[in-house]
């Protein structure tokens, strides 16, 4: 009997105890090197959650609710790791940087990674654990209209406002009674890539440009610490429009009953447009969205000098419209 336990027991040794032992001395054996390659071919061919599954828990937390994290996302295309080269020996803490050249939609991206030995041994990493990853901070500014723009199916939120009634006004324009929206850089936090860019238009009539190029699906995010920019902007007909109805446009807040397609403010005099002290001048802001144009109106008491200011904007239909709003005013005495 007891030949046959000690038996039993020799055979344990050899047949489960010495692999696993065998097993942790070589994952053990694993070099920094080695597991930034895992980790980085990992991310290049979109397993991010191998990759996360690598880094540490201080790393994993580095990003806040508030920012948009692309780490659990899916890259649109995929990259190519070209490089793993370590720099130099662990320090005195068993910690490693390690140098990492990635080609991304044929650029190429470079960056120094640091490991440290943490916990038990893993297959592919042993011991190591990425504590400073290829994850980066970037700015995507937003522009224009959209009712959700997302990166990477991770929405980034609305560009622009909507009115009470309806009326999507774009980003970095005023209307009367709305908070505009600031055209800002909203921060993205990801890994090195290629991700596929979706927007909720809220007209037909808009097209949506990526680094101001038309057409255009995806955007790279790389960490270059230059913003990416995605604009949602009203196509080049519904421009020519805005551009050409204007004035007549803005001539019908005066009458008695305004235009198709101008929304018009209310105001406390009435009046008629003359012509003899008129501009006839729009005056344009940068992003073509917004204009501005001096109406000289004579009531019964004097004449009023009214700039009126209009923002190309879309109705719930997704129809083009303008906008109205009041600048400044001014009364002059009347010659009649």
């Amino acid at each position: 009997m007891k030949n046959r336990v000690r038996t039993i027991v020799v055979l344990v040794c050899v047949f489960v105890v010495l692999p696993v032992v065998g097993g942790l001395v070589y994952l053990s054996r694993i070099s920094a090197e080695a597991a930034a390659r895992y980790y980085a071919e990992a991310i290049a061919q979109g397993r991010f959650e191998d990759a996360m599954g690598v880094e540490t828990a201080e790393l994993l937390s580095e990003v806040g609710e508030e920012v948009p994290d692309l780490r659990r996302s899916q890259p649109s295309s995929l990259a190519s790791v070209t490089g793993v080269i370590a720099i130099g020996d662990p320090d005195g803490d068993g910690k490693q940087d390690v140098w990492v050249e990635m080609s991304i939609d044929g650029r190429s991206f470079r960056h120094i990674i640091s490991l440290e030995r943490s916990g038990l041994p893993r297959p592919h990493v042993g011991s190591w654990r990425v504590s400073e990853g290829l994850a980066q901070f970037d700015h995507v500014t937003l522009e224009g209209y959209a009712s959700d723009v997302s990166v990477g199916g991770v929405s980034l939120g609305p560009v622009g406002t909507t009115s009470s009634d309806g009326v999507a006004i774009p980003a970095g324009v005023s209307a009367d009674g709305v908070v505009p929206q600031h055209v800002n850089a909203t921060t993205v936090y990801a890994y090195p890539g290629v991700y596929e860019v979706a927007v909720d238009k809220v007209s037909e009539h808009t097209d949506v440009l990526i680094n101001s190029e038309v057409g255009a699906s995806s955007i790279e995010l790389a960490g270059y610490g230059s913003d990416q920019t995605i604009s949602i902007m009203p196509d080049d007909e519904t421009r020519a429009w805005f551009e050409g109805a204007f004035d007549s446009l803005g001539r019908s807040c005066f009458g008695s009953e305004a235009a198709q397609g101008a929304l018009c403010p209310t105001f406390d005099f009435s009046g008629t447009v003359t012509d003899e002290l008129a501009e006839e001048k729009v005056w344009w802001e940068p992003n073509g969205l917004d204009g501005s144009e001096t109406f000289w109106i004579e009531t019964d008491a004097d004449v009023v000098a009214v700039e009126l200011a209009g923002a190309l904007c879309f109705d719930e239909a997704g129809d083009a419209r303008v906008v109205f709003r009041v600048g400044e005013e001014s009364h002059y005495p009347s010659n009649r």
